[in-house]
């Protein structure tokens, strides 16, 4: 582990998204994409010295994920359904409800 940069970012860094995740990643331990994407922008972003704010660097591929971006792409369940999937799901809840 890298305990003098642990160290300095429980003294120093702000309590933000990305801090613990960061802190995991420094002590070996695996992190899922989401948390690898926390803790990179905590660390690019100066462990958020200036604010739980958006960085603004728009050209950086992890921005539209940032934690703090107001605009982020997030998880969704959503599915694009066809007007055909649509009926054959509804024919089959009211083959359910019939039966």
């Amino acid at each position: 582990m890298d305990t003098d940069r642990a160290n300095s970012i429980r003294r120093h860094g702000k309590t933000a998204r990305g801090q613990n995740e960061l802190l995991k990643h420094l002590s070996g331990e695996r992190l899922t994409l989401k948390q690898a994407v926390n803790a990179h922008c905590y660390d690019c972003t100066g462990f958020f010295a200036d604010g739980k704010v958006d960085c603004g660097l728009k050209h950086c591929p992890l921005h539209p994920f940032m934690a703090y971006n107001e605009n982020r792409l997030k998880k969704t369940n959503n599915r694009n359904m066809t007007d055909a999937n649509k009926e054959k799901l509804q024919a089959g809840r009211r083959r359910q409800a019939n039966a």
